[in-house]
């Protein structure tokens, strides 16, 4: 690839890094809505920051519910069923979107420092299998910390979060939040494959030592 074109591939990487990661921001800070078609009714939850911010949650959800005037729809408790999914899938989302766009930040960093200096096949391999290295470290870090976490979360017996969620589900949306950090794990894992297939690569190289000018046996 020469110059000009990983130039353009290094912009257009870190550019979306910066939009994925405003996407996943407007994400975090935009309002939630839930609808209960049942009662055909649509009611705001908060933003998932409130809900990190703890400004927001099943308390106020509940108090909100039951201060509505009209019974049909406060028995039917729409945004105490509804939020707590639905703040979980907005969750997800932004994980998801921060980790893509860590994977496209990797990237353009490893492009711009491509452009400094020529480098011989040598470099590359080296800083293919540092880079895959580091990548599976990080994700498998952020991995077992959010394990550690959802386990925690899930065993919690005195959470009020289950009045209201299974603890199933609360389980299986954390293990997806947890998909793009084992990701970074299985990208870090084929970029070290990767390095050191073009290392070994090298070595099978022909080299003969014997066969030089002027040797009979050539």
């Amino acid at each position: 690839m020469d110059l000009v074109r990983r130039a353009r591939l290094g912009v257009a990487l870190a550019a979306s890094a910066v939009a994925l990661v405003a996407l996943a921001a407007s994400i975090v800070a935009a309002q939630v809505e839930v609808t209960n078609a049942a009662v055909d009714a649509t009611r705001t939850c908060g933003s998932v920051f409130d809900a990190v911010a703890d400004r927001s949650g099943w308390e106020v959800w509940w108090a909100r519910d039951l201060d509505e005037p009209d019974p049909e729809i406060r028995s039917a408790l729409v945004r105490t069923s509804g939020c707590p999914d639905a703040i979980n899938g907005r969750v997800a989302l932004a994980a998801l979107l921060s980790g893509v766009a860590a994977l496209a930040g990797l990237g353009a960093a490893a492009l711009r420092s491509g452009r400094k200096r020529p480098r011989t096949r040598d470099d590359v391999a080296d800083r293919l299998v540092r880079l895959g290295r580091i990548t599976s470290f990080v994700g498998a870090i952020l991995t077992l910390a959010g394990i550690v976490a959802v386990v925690l979360l899930v065993a919690d017996a005195d959470s009020t979060l289950f009045l209201y969620t299974d603890r199933l589900v609360v389980a299986v949306v954390g293990l997806i939040v947890l998909v793009p950090t084992a990701s970074l794990v299985v990208i870090g894992r084929a970029l070290t494959i990767l390095g050191g297939t073009d290392d070994r690569g090298r070595g099978t190289d022909p080299a003969p030592q014997d066969a030089v000018a002027g040797d009979p046996d050539a």
